[in-house]
């Protein structure tokens, strides 16, 4: 039997591909052995930590008086860095099993992005997996709305591997947008829902821990002045990891030259992104690097205005109700090769412009239009109360502890 799957397999498969499908399945062939676990899962392949929703979660299932067992796991140095070297295949492989046993010995799974060991085995009953998208709103297209891009995945692979199947529950920040996460991950719209909110938006939400984590932010990013703060936080160009790069697309030097009395540029590149921006000498004292800050959430408080390009950032950022700017000149390009869910000229909440220049002048001026910024928040969250962690963690997680069946409440209606 494994001998014919594995010919099969290689018919159609890369070999690498189609022995990580052989791996998953026999470690979750191998947890089927064992009972299930009375734990938590809280995985992530994308960051060396715990950050966003999954942080927030952890850090109130911890402060339970009764605390879960929780078993956490983050990304490994070739995951990240977007390859696995020859030497580190064996080690890969392990992963992939173990990994995959661990999904199908654990009461409950959370992960916050493509997680391969999920998708290429039947899951578990009694196991309860929950997907907390690391991106709010829908913006870029991904999983499977990628299917016609050069880097999506093909129909042969997903015959062996339904990537974003299995999924229980999958939270999303409005229900406009739960048919979009639907056929992105092939799951039923009634597995995606609105209404306990993004647990990693509660740190956003007006409150005393908000003012101390912007106060520790600024300081600790050297932000003792008065001038005004500007985050450029762009996402990354390229198809995958290993070849993700900056834009290089902000001239630094001539908004240092106009604005660099009064003004103060916090730099904040993709994680996926590796080099970093070459700041002219004359702009040291004007730039401030935070690409390597563990919290994006915390560096956006430190922010007075955003300038990005196409980061999903723009989404949180809205929850602050601050002007923000699109450097956008690639956006025909970046468009033919991603694709967005909306128009991004009329659906973003700010002006696209082309150029630095155009950039300066649109600051100098200072017409924000924060009352656009404020329509964009509310038609992208449903929930922003500041308590999404808590109810996840009531309602889904220790219920489902506990061996309780899955209860996901009406649509939150709009009045």
């Amino acid at each position: 039997m494994a001998n014919s799957l594995t010919k099969q397999l290689g018919r159609i498969l890369p070999l690498r591909t189609a022995v990580r499908v052989l791996l998953a399945r026999a470690g979750a062939a191998l947890a089927r052995l064992q009972p299930i676990q009375e734990r938590v899962y809280i995985v992530t392949n994308r960051d060396s930590s715990l950050r966003g929703n999954l942080a927030e979660i952890e850090r109130a299932l911890r402060a339970l008086p009764a605390a879960p067992t929780i078993l956490r796991e983050t990304g490994s140095d070739d995951e990240r860095n977007g390859g696995v070297p020859i030497l580190s295949l064996f080690t890969a492989a392990l992963r992939i099993a173990k990994r995959s046993y661990r999904v199908a010995t654990s009461r409950v799974v959370i992960v916050d992005d493509y997680f391969f060991p999920i998708y290429p085995v039947r899951k578990r009953s009694g196991v309860t997996i929950i997907q907390v998208w690391h991106a709010c709103g829908a913006f870029k297209r991904f999983g499977r709305a990628t299917l016609a891009s050069e880097w999506g995945a093909d129909e042969i692979f997903l015959k062996w591997v339904p990537i974003h199947s299995n999924y229980d529950l999958t939270l999303v920040s409005s229900a406009s947008i739960a048919q979009i996460y639907a056929d992105a991950f092939g799951q039923s719209v009634e597995t995606v829902t609105a209404v306990f909110g993004i647990p990693r938006t509660d740190a956003l939400a007006p409150s005393p821990r908000r003012d101390a984590a912007e106060r520790e932010m600024r300081a600790r990013l050297g932000l003792t002045d008065n001038r005004t703060t500007i985050l450029y936080a762009p996402t990354f160009r390229g198809a995958d990891l290993k070849g993700a790069r900056a834009p290089e697309l902000l001239d630094i030097a001539a908004l240092h030259r106009v604005l660099g009395d009064q003004y103060r540029l916090i730099l904040r590149l993709h994680p996926f992104v590796k080099s970093a921006m070459r700041i002219p000498d004359e702009a040291r004292d004007f730039v401030v690097d935070a690409s390597r800050e563990p919290d994006v959430n915390e560096v956006m408080l430190a922010a007075d205005i955003l300038v990005t390009d196409y980061s999903s950032i723009i989404f949180e950022y809205s929850l602050l109700n601050r002007p923000m700017a699109f450097l956008a000149p690639d956006l025909d390009a970046y468009e033919r090769e991603r694709g967005f869910f909306f128009d991004y000229r009329s659906g973003v909440p700010g002006p696209v412009v082309d150029t630095t220049e155009q950039l300066i002048t649109w600051i100098n001026a200072k017409a924000f239009d924060l009352q656009r910024v404020a329509n964009f928040a509310t038609e992208s969250f449903d929930v922003m109360d500041g308590h999404a962690t808590e109810r996840l963690v009531e309602q889904v997680v220790l219920p489902a502890l506990r061996g309780e069946a899955l209860r996901i409440p009406a649509p939150i209606t709009r009045q």
